[in-house]
Formats: structure tokens, sequence, C-alpha cells
């Protein structure tokens, strides 16, 4: 999902007027806009904006930074500590929901969803509040799920930061026995975006699936450290990516390497992961694989459609798709995405599109 949420960051530009008096009434409007936290851009106070951007100076140790908060992420279920893999907040029926997963061994994966009635409207939710929860055998953020053992329960949550997805979650579940069993955690922004990508070596080749994230960073880091006759990256099953301002990284690191990219007639890639597919210097479609393609939300509710073409929100991804597939067609390509379906769908290119956006630099019919 990419930029699932957006947050607030602080930037200034002053426009200047031609004559005096409208100069101070435009200055006054941007300083009024930078001290509520805004961007000040065409004579628009864009709110919610946020530079999303990571230099490539500072991804490798934003990146650590992210992996140790992500390896004291833990949750705790009957004073017992297990690991939380996942933290993804959602919205159903103009309502926001939380699915945390944790893993419980080795194989096998519990998710909490938990059931707020508060709207998106009502950002930033501030306070302390009480709501349903549903505890699930299996990975929900992997659609794999048992609701027949499913355990219901209460939670209290408290919010910290909202802005870093800072939330104190306790609450108590009931088993089929009727005894109660409480659990607690406190979940983070990192967690949201560290993804649950799986790296498979076979033979020259790495098998690439799942959610991308900050941990594909580091697997595609250790492939080319300790696999470097591994060249190609076999893309599978792929839903997108979690953290986008790091998998721009990932895919420059695959480019810098001269990877070469691969989806199979059977692959199903979207949103980020066609992002990352990208970036491949080669780039091989089989016939009937599935290349989704969909615009992203939201800066001052407004979709990236509608936000004008030199807003600096589209910055980044100019400079990605530039990166990927040249000045012209590359930034085209990214505009292409934001028209071909909303945020909340997909688009599934069609094998003339795949060809004229010069996604595969090989085609296999």
């Amino acid at each position: 999902m990419k930029r699932a949420i957006t947050l607030a960051l602080l930037i200034t530009i002053i426009l200047i007027s031609c004559t005096p008096q409208l100069q101070i009434k435009s200055i006054r409007s941007d300083q009024l806009c930078n001290e509520n936290g805004g961007y000040w851009y065409n004579n628009k106070c864009w709110k919610d904006y946020k530079d999303e951007g990571i230099s490539k100076a500072e991804i490798d140790s934003t990146v650590e930074a992210q992996l140790k908060t992500i390896a004291k992420s833990v949750i705790h279920i009957d004073h017992k500590t297990y690991h939380l893999v996942s933290f993804l907040p959602f919205e159903e029926l103009g309502r926001i929901m939380f699915v945390a997963v944790y893993k419980k061994n080795d194989t096998t994966f519990k998710s909490l969803l938990i059931i707020t009635n508060k709207k998106m409207k009502d950002n930033p939710i501030t306070g302390t509040f009480r709501t349903p929860v549903v505890l699930f055998d299996g990975n929900m953020i992997g659609g794999e799920i048992n609701d027949k053992t499913a355990l219901e329960g209460r939670a209290k949550i408290e919010v910290l930061n909202f802005d870093n997805l800072e939330f104190d979650i306790k609450g108590k579940l009931v088993n089929t026995n009727k005894d109660t069993i409480t659990f607690d955690f406190i979940s983070n922004e990192a967690i949201l975006g560290a993804g649950n990508s799986k790296l498979e070596i076979k033979g020259d080749e790495a098998y690439l699936s799942g959610d991308l994230g900050t941990i594909t960073y580091i697997q595609i880091k250790d492939l080319i450290k300790n696999h470097p006759k591994v060249k190609t990256i076999v893309m599978t099953k792929i839903s997108g990516s979690l953290n986008d301002a790091v998998n721009m990284h990932t895919g420059r690191i695959l480019r810098e390497h001269g990877f070469t990219t691969k989806v199979l007639s059977t692959s199903d890639i979207a949103s980020g992961g066609v992002d990352l597919f990208c970036a491949g210097k080669k780039r091989i479609v089989e016939k009937g694989a599935k290349i989704g393609i969909h615009s992203w939300c939201c800066v001052n509710d407004v979709t990236a459609q509608k936000i004008p073409k030199d807003h600096p929100a589209h910055r980044y991804q100019i400079e990605y798709f530039t990166m990927a597939l040249g000045p012209i067609l590359g930034p085209e390509f990214y505009f292409h995405t934001l028209k071909a379906a909303n945020f909340n769908g997909i688009h599934y290119m069609s094998d003339n599109e795949i060809k004229k956006w010069n996604i595969a630099t090989d085609f296999i019919e």
C-alpha cells in the first residue's frame, strides 16, 4: 500500500507578490500555515504534507535505527513475551482499525484485530478509549486466518503519539473455557514499515515475495555482500511496499549493482512491488504475469492524481522512475500510475501497456 498514511512536516516557501500590500498578505498566510505545521505551496496551505525522503547518506543509519526499534517490539500474552512482527492501521467502513501480528513460534502466527469506532475525519486521534478486539490464529496481513478459533475481548488504547503510530494497547480476551487472557503491547511506526518479505536463493537467482519494507532493504544488502553470483531477483507474490522511502533505496541499490528483475507467468506484483521491479537494469516479463499499478493517498485529503504535477509531494517518485525508466518515460509512467486506478484500487497492466511503457526490456510470449 503505497503511502497509506501521510504525516506533517514543517517546510516554508514564501511567495513574493508584485505589490507590498499583497506581499504582506501572502507572508501572513505563509506564516500562519507554517505555525500550524503545514507546507505553503501555490497559494494554498497543504497541512498534512510530509517530505518522506531519506538521503543516500542517511539510509543505512535510518534503517539500522528502525531495525533496533523493530527488534524491541514485543507483545505480552498472559505474561509470556512474543515478537511483534507487524502492526497495520487501515480504514474499513469509515472506521480506523488495527491489525497486530505476532509470532508464537517458528511456524505459527496469531493476529489481533482491534476494531475502533473512530473515523478518519476525526484525526488525529487523542486520549484513551476502549474498543472490541478479536484474536485469530494465522497471519491476517498475509490473508491466512482461522476464524473458527477466534477469541473475543476488549482493549484499552492510549494514544501516545498519533503521528508516529505510538499506541499503548492493553486488553483481555476470553477463551473457550471462559478463562481470561491478558495482553499488552506498544506499537510504533517502525513495525508498520518493516514488511514481511522473504528472499530465497535458488541457484543464481533469488526469489522475493511478501510485503516489502525495511527488512527487504537488509535482505538485498545481505544478498549483495554474501551471494555475489546471484544477479537476478525473481518476484513472485508481492502486494506492495509498507515503507516507500526505504523501498526506493532498495530499488536504487538493485540498479547500482546491475541486477535483473524477473516476473514469472504466475507472478502477481503490485504497487511498490512494481516500483522495485522497474529498478532492474534488465527486466524480464513472462506473459501471464500480473503487474498492478495505482495512485497513492493523500495530502490534505487530496489523492495523488489531483495534486499538481509540480508539487514536491511527487519529487521522489519522479526521481526514482527517472532512474529506472529514463528522463522522459520515467516521469510519464509515474503519472500514468496515478491515473490508472485510485489508491484503494488496482489496475493490472495489459501486455500492450507493459510493452508501451518499457516495463519489460524482455517480454517472453
